[in-house]
C-alpha cells in the first residue's frame, strides 16, 4: 500500500522491490555500528558490547531494514513488504517486532510517526561508504491494450440519477486519474465527509466516458449493513448478479468468475470489515488483471497495491463577498439544502457572515451542513449560529435515504468510535483536550498513563489517523488535529469517563513542557532564525491551558505557564491579548511561586506590554529587574532594565530612565546576541527624545538598526527603522521619513512579516500629515490601526487622527477625539507623547478659530465619555465629509 501521492510510476523502486540475491537483506553485508551495538547482516548476528543478543528472525530482518536507512521515515507498508514478502499479515505483527527492538535498543531508538511509519534514530556507521547511493530504476508494467473498441454500453447497478455534488470536482478528477494508474484506490475521510457521494460521482463519470476500459461494467456494492466479513464475496456476487456454486461464495470462487472481466468494483463503507475486504481485494486483483476496485472507508485497508486518497471538508471562503463565497463548496451546499427546506431562503450580504461561520464551525463536513440547513425553517440562520455549541442536539434528522448511522452526526461518530479498541478509545477522548492541533510529544504527554505508555500512545495515534478520526498535516514534522465536531464528541466521552479535569491538567503541563525550553531561545537562536516555529501554532492550546489553570485555581501552574508564553503571543501578533491574559493570573504570583518563575513572569508581562499604555507593564519590568538582580542573572537583568527604560518614556522620569540605562550599560557584553544588545540603543533613543535631544536620539536609533544588521537580524532591523523614521519626523525631515517608512514596509511585505509594520505605518502617517497630504495620512492610519491594536499601542494614533479630522473640516469630531485621548492618558497616568507638542501646535489654532472655548470643553467631555470602539470609529472615518 502507498499513500497518494506516491513514487510509483516515477522510475524508482521501493526498498521491498529491489533486486537482491538474499531475501529481506541488503546485499551489502558490511557490519553496521550504532552506539554499543554491532549488526552483522551476513552472519545474522547482533552484538551488544561484543556479546551476542538473542533476536528473532523477523526482528533481525526489521533491524537490518532500519539500519540501512537511518534517520529516514520508512512506511509501515514498506517494512511489511520487506520483512514478510508475499505474505498477508496483521499490522500488529510489525508493532510487536518494533516493541522487541525498543526493549533491546532503548525506547528512543525507534520513533513512531503516526499515520506514516517509523524512523531509526541511532546514527549508523558502516564499513562500506556510500552503500546506499546506488539507484535502481525500473518501469511500471502496463496492461496490454484491448483489441476491441470502446463498448457501446456498460453494465451497472448504479442508479440512473445521482444527487448533485458540490465542491468536489477536483476530488473526482483526481480519483479518476488514480484509477487509470492503479488497480485499488481507497477514498478515506471522517464520517459524514462525503466519501460515498464522491465515489458515486467517480463511478458515474467512468461509466459515461466514451473510451471506458470497463466493458463488463461498473458495480456498486454497499457493505454498511453487513456484519459478517465472510459474507463480503456473496455481497459482491449478488450486486453483480453472478451465480457462483456453493452455499457461501468465497473470494477464490469470485476471482475465477472475474478473471477475464474488465470491471470496476465500488465497495462502499468498508471500515468495519477492513480485513475481510482487504483479503477479497488481494484475491481478486491477483487473478483478475483487468479488474479495478474503488473503496470508501474511514480506515485504510492495507491491501496490496492500495493507493489512498483522503478527502477533507468542503471549502469555506475566507471573505464574505456573496459572489465569490457562493462558489465555494460548503456555501453552495448550504444554500441548496436551505432552499430545499425553505424556498424563501436566498444568500445575501446580510446573512452570508452567519452562513460562513456555521459552515466553518462544522469544518465543511457535508453531512453536518445538510443537517444544519434542514433546521433553517425552525431556527433561521442566526439561530443556527447561536446554537452551534449544541451541535449534537441541533444536527439530527436528515434525508430518508441517508444511512441510519448518518441520521445524526452523533450516530456517525458513535459508529466510528465503536470500531476502536478500548485503549484507542482512551487515547481518542484524551486528545480531545487539545485545541487547534498538537505535536507528537504533546500527545504522549496528555494521553499516556500508567497503563498506556508513551510509545503505545503513538501507535494508537497512528490508528486514529488511519481511521480518519485524527488528521495528520505536514510531512517533515507532522502535526495532528481533530475536526471541531469530532473534538466535541471526544470531549463528551472524556466527561463521561470522568477524566476531564485530569486530562486538562496534563494538557496544561504539556504546554508548559513544550514552551519552557523556548524561553532561552532569544539568547541562543541563530541570527538568521525568525519567529520561534513551535510557538505560533500553539496559540489556541495556550489560551485553553491558561483559562483552565486560572479557573482551577492552580496558581503555580498558571503563573509558570504564563511566564513562557511570550513567543506565542509575539509570533501570532496577539501581544495585547497575551498581556491581558497574563495580568489576569498575576493574583497567583504569591501562591508558592519560586523567585525564578516570578521573575520570568514579570519579565514576560514587561515584554508583552512594551508598547502598551498600561502602567502594569512598566511596574512589571521594575519588579523583574529587582528579582533578576537578586538572582544574579545579568542577561535577564539587562533585558528587564532596557524594557523598563523604554516603557519609562510613558511612565517614569528622565532621571529614572537614565539610571536604568547606566546599569544596563555596565552589564552589557559584546558576545551577547545582536537582537539583545540592540535593546540598549533602542532605550537610549527614547531617553534622548524625552529630553528633546532628537539628533542624539536619531543616532541611537541608527545604532540599533546597525547592530541588528551586523548581527544578520533583518526583521529586527526593519522594525527598528520605525524609530529612525519617527526621529526624522521630529527633525522636520518629512520626505526622508516617508521614503524610508515605505521602503521598509515594502520589504516586510516581501518577507511576509507585514503584521509588524504598525509603527512604520505610524511614521508614514505622521510624515504625510506634516506634508499636508492628509488623505494619504488617513489611509496610513487605517493600515496602522489593526496592527497597533495587537500590540496595545493604538492610542498613539489619536492626536494625529484628530488633526486629520480637523483638516477635513470635522472640527467637532476632532475636539471629541482630543477629549477621549486626554481622558485615556489621565486613566493610564502616562507622560505626554514626544510628538504631542508638534501636533497640538497645528491642532489648537484650527479648533480655536472655529469653536468657542465652551464648545471645545463640552465636546472634549463628550469624547471622554465615549467607548474606545466608538472613538476610533469616529476618528478613522475622518476623511468622509
Amino acid at each position: 500500500m502507498q499513500i497518494f501521492p506516491s513514487w510509483a510510476g516515477m522510475g524508482a523502486k521501493l526498498p521491498s522491490e529491489l533486486d537482491v540475491d538474499t531475501p529481506n537483506l541488503n546485499p551489502d553485508f558490511a557490519p553496521r555500528r550504532f552506539g554499543r551495538f554491532e549488526l552483522r547482516p551476513g552472519e545474522r548476528v547482533l552484538l551488544a558490547d561484543g556479546a551476542p543478543v538473542t533476536l528473532g528472525a523477523r526482528a533481525f530482518d526489521l533491524l537490518v531494514a532500519f539500519a540501512d536507512r537511518p534517520g529516514t521515515l520508512i512506511t509501515k507498508d514498506d517494512l511489511l513488504a520487506t520483512v514478510w514478502p508475499g505474505v498477508v499479515v496483521e499490522e500488529n505483527n510489525l508493532q510487536v517486532q518494533v516493541s522487541t527492538l525498543r526493549k533491546i535498543l532503548g525506547q528512543s531508538a525507534l520513533a513512531t510517526i503516526p499515520g506514516r511509519g517509523y524512523r531509526f534514530n541511532l546514527p549508523v556507521a558502516s564499513a562500506k561508504a556510500d552503500a546506499d547511493t546506488a539507484t535502481v530504476t525500473g518501469t511500471e508494467p502496463t496492461d496490454g491494450a484491448s483489441d476491441q473498441g470502446p463498448p457501446s454500453r456498460a453494465h451497472t447497478n448504479l442508479p440512473s440519477r445521482l444527487p448533485l455534488l458540490y465542491g468536489r470536482a477536483a476530488d473526482v478528477a483526481a480519483i479518476v486519474a488514480l484509477l487509470r494508474e492503479h488497480p485499488v484506490v481507497t477514498v478515506t475521510g471522517s464520517g459524514g465527509i462525503g466519501k460515498t457521494r464522491v465515489a458515486q460521482a467517480v463511478a458515474k463519470q467512468i461509466l459515461t466516458e466514451a473510451a471506458t476500459d470497463y466493458s463488463d461494467g461498473v458495480w456498486w456494492v454497499e457493505l454498511a449493513a453487513l456484519a459478517d466479513g465472510e459474507l463480503v464475496p456473496s455481497a459482491v456476487a449478488e450486486a453483480m448478479g453472478l451465480r457462483i456454486p456453493g452455499e457461501r461464495p468465497t473470494a477464490l470462487a469470485l476471482r475465477s468468475q472475474l478473471a477475464a472481466q474488465r470491471i470496476l468494483l465500488v465497495l462502499d463503507n468498508c471500515e468495519h470489515l477492513a480485513d475481510a475486504v482487504a483479503s477479497l481485494i488481494d484475491a481478486v486483483t491477483s487473478g483478475a488483471p483487468h479488474a479495478s476496485v474503488l473503496v470508501t472507508s474511514q480506515e485504510t485497508l492495507k491491501a496490496t497495491d492500495e493507493h489512498v486518497y483522503r478527502i477533507s471538508g468542503l471549502a469555506v471562503p475566507a471573505d464574505t463577498d456573496v459572489e465569490h463565497a457562493s462558489q465555494s463548496g460548503a456555501i453552495e451546499l448550504f444554500a441548496a439544502r436551505a432552499q430545499a427546506a425553505d424556498p424563501r431562503f436566498t444568500l445575501t450580504a446580510t446573512n452570508l457572515p452567519a452562513v460562513v461561520e456555521v459552515c466553518r464551525h462544522l469544518d465543511g463536513i457535508p453531512l453536518a451542513i445538510e443537517l444544519a440547513a434542514a433546521r433553517l425553517p425552525l431556527l433561521g440562520v442566526e439561530g443556527l449560529r447561536a446554537r452551534l455549541h449544541e451541535r449534537f442536539n441541533l444536527l439530527t434528522g436528515g434525508a430518508r435515504v441517508v444511512l441510519r448511522r448518518h441520521q445524526t452526526l452523533r450516530a456517525t461518530l458513535e459508529w466510528s468510535h465503536a470500531l476502536l479498541t478500548p485503549d484507542e478509545q482512551t487515547v481518542f477522548r484524551r486528545l480531545g483536550g487539545f485545541a487547534g492541533g498538537f505535536s507528537l510529544e504533546a500527545a504522549q504527554h496528555v494521553a499516556s498513563d500508567e497503563h498506556i505508555d508513551p510509545w503505545t500512545t503513538l501507535d494508537h495515534l497512528g490508528a486514529l489517523v488511519d481511521k480518519s478520526l485524527v488528521l495528520a498535516e505536514g510531512d517533515a514534522v507532522p502535526r495532528y488535529r481533530m475536526l471541531e465536531t469530532t473534538r466535541a464528541y471526544a470531549l463528551e466521552r472524556l466527561t463521561e469517563a470522568g477524566e476531564m479535569q485530569a486530562t486538562l491538567r496534563r494538557h496544561a503541563h504539556a504546554m508548559l513542557a513544550l514552551l519552557e525550553p523556548l524561553e532561552q531561545y532569544e539568547w541562543r537562536r541563530p541570527a538568521s532564525a525568525g519567529i520561534v516555529p513551535e510557538a505560533k501554532v500553539e496559540l489556541d492550546n495556550v489560551r485553553a491551558a491558561l483559562e483552565w489553570a486560572d479557573k482551577a485555581n492552580d496558581g503555580p501552574l498558571a503563573v509558570a505557564l504564563a511566564s513562557v508564553t511570550h513567543s506565542v503571543w509575539w509570533s501570532s501578533s496577539h501581544m495585547a491579548e497575551g498581556l491581558a491574559r497574563c495580568l489576569a493570573v498575576r493574583r497567583h504570583v504569591d501562591s508558592g511561586v519560586s523567585a525564578t518563575i516570578a521573575a520570568r513572569f514579570w519579565l514576560t508581562i514587561a515584554k508583552l506590554g512594551l508598547y502598551s499604555t498600561r502602567r502594569e507593564s512598566y511596574d512589571a519590568a521594575v519588579r523583574a529587574t529587582t528579582l533578576y538582580r537578586d538572582l544574579k542573572d545579568d542577561q535577564r537583568t539587562f533585558e528587564a532594565l532596557t524594557f523598563a527604560a523604554v516603557q519609562g518614556t510613558r511612565f517614569a522620569s528622565v532621571v529614572e530612565m537614565g539610571a536604568e540605562l547606566d546599569e544596563a550599560a555596565q552589564l552589557e557584553r559584546q558576545d551577547w546576541p545582536a537582537r539583545q544588545r540592540a535593546k540598549l540603543a533602542f532605550a537610549r533613543c527614547f531617553w534622548f527624545a524625552r529630553q528633546g535631544r532628537i539628533d542624539e536620539a536619531l543616532a541611537s536609533a541608527h545604532q540599533q538598526v546597525a547592530i541588528c544588521r551586523e548581527g544578520g537580524v533583518e526583521l529586527a532591523a526593519l522594525y527598528a527603522m520605525s524609530n529612525v523614521t519617527l526621529m526624522e519626523v521630529l527633525l522636520g525631515r518629512w520626505q526622508e521619513a516617508l521614503d524610508q517608512s515605505r521602503a521598509c514596509i515594502a520589504r516586510l511585505y516581501e518577507l511576509g512579516a507585514d503584521t509588524g509594520a504598525g509603527h512604520l505605518y505610524h511614521s508614514e502617517m505622521l510624515a504625510l500629515l506634516m506634508l499636508d497630504r492628509s488623505d494619504e495620512a488617513l489611509a496610513a492610519a487605517r493600515n496602522a490601526y489593526p496592527r497597533l491594536v495587537h500590540e496595545g499601542d493604538q492610542y498613539r494614533l489619536l492626536l494625529p487622527l484628530a488633526l486629520i479630522n480637523a483638516l477635513a473640516g470635522r472640527l467637532e469630531a476632532a475636539a471629541r477625539i482630543i477629549g477621549f485621548d486626554g481622558a485615556a492618558q489621565t486613566r493610564s497616568g502616562e507622560n505626554a507623547s514626544i510628538v504631542a507638542e508638534e501636533l497640538h501646535g497645528r491642532l489648537d489654532p484650527l479648533l480655536a478659530a472655529r469653536l468657542s472655548a465652551d464648545d471645545r470643553q463640552r465636546l472634549a467631555a463628550e469624547g471622554a465619555a465615549m467607548h474606545e470602539v466608538d472613538a476610533f470609529s469616529l476618528a478613522l472615518s475622518g476623511g468622509i465629509t
